[in-house]
């Protein structure tokens, strides 16, 4: 009997648990597509975007900007997240871009920050000679926050980007 007093609160215990955790925050971030040329003369900066963008994007070049405008409303296809697009700007020849650190977001503050490392070409290394506008589309997990950041591998700010 005591054997199953000890089972039986064992497993409420572990059902607990399950459904606590069932009710957390999900901080994550993950990569949506990458691109070598997302857009014509797009600066660096972090934006939300569209949810048909990501249409959009399957053949890894984007020609028309799908940022959102001011005033517009920012919707995926799951409610409960983000698709936002770092850009690196205009850079002068293949070799550079962006990569996502971790898929968890900090949270400090109302604001949700998440790091990019931001690669260059070694120098003496070939690359391709073409003028490129590197990028990354993330989906990012709405939260308690009100403001977005990206900073690099130092922990130096780059970007950051005001949410509706």
């Amino acid at each position: 009997m005591k054997r199953f007093n000890t089972l039986k609160w064992l497993g409420l215990s572990a059902l607990m648990i399950t459904m606590t955790a069932c009710n957390t925050q999900d901080n994550s971030v993950s990569v949506v597509k990458d691109g070598v040329v997302c857009s014509n003369n797009q600066a660096a900066g972090m934006h939300l975007v569209k949810e048909g963008v990501i249409k959009n994007v399957g053949g890894g070049v984007v020609m028309s900007d799908k940022s959102l405008k001011a005033g517009e409303e920012a919707k995926s296809e799951a409610d409960d997240s983000w698709l936002v697009r770092v850009d690196m700007g205009q850079q002068p020849s293949g070799g550079y871009g962006l990569k996502l650190l971790s898929d968890k977001l900090a949270i400090e503050e109302q604001t949700a920050t998440f790091a990019l490392q931001w690669s260059k070409p070694e120098p003496g290394m070939a690359q391709v000679q073409m003028i490129t506008y590197p990028c990354l589309y993330l989906k990012v997990a709405k939260g308690d926050y009100t403001r977005l950041a990206v900073v690099d591998e130092e922990g130096n700010q780059k970007h950051s980007l005001d949410l509706p």
